[in-house]
């Protein structure tokens, strides 16, 4: 389940290219979460309905990580669960 569910935590990635320092990585990271914060970009969420859970871009590659941890048996699982009749 977790296979499944885990591909809906992190909706609307941002990512940067292979190569980025990680120093620009951390700025980036501290600016989408700074964002997620403020008031005025939470105030237009809410005009717009938008849910607005978002999570850091180390809990996103945890995440990421575990899927692709995931036994070959497990995918196969979920593909056949998944998969249209």
């Amino acid at each position: 389940m977790e296979l499944i569910v885990g591909q809906q935590m992190f909706q609307r990635p941002f990512i940067a290219p292979p190569g980025t320092p990680a120093e620009r990585v951390k700025q980036l990271q501290e600016a989408f979460m700074a964002t997620m914060k403020d008031k005025e970009f939470l105030a237009e969420a809410a005009k717009m309905r938008l849910t607005i859970e978002p999570r850091s871009g180390p809990e996103v590659a945890k995440i990421v990580a575990d899927m692709y941890a995931s036994p070959p048996e497990v995918i196969a699982q979920m593909a056949r669960a998944i998969k249209p009749q």
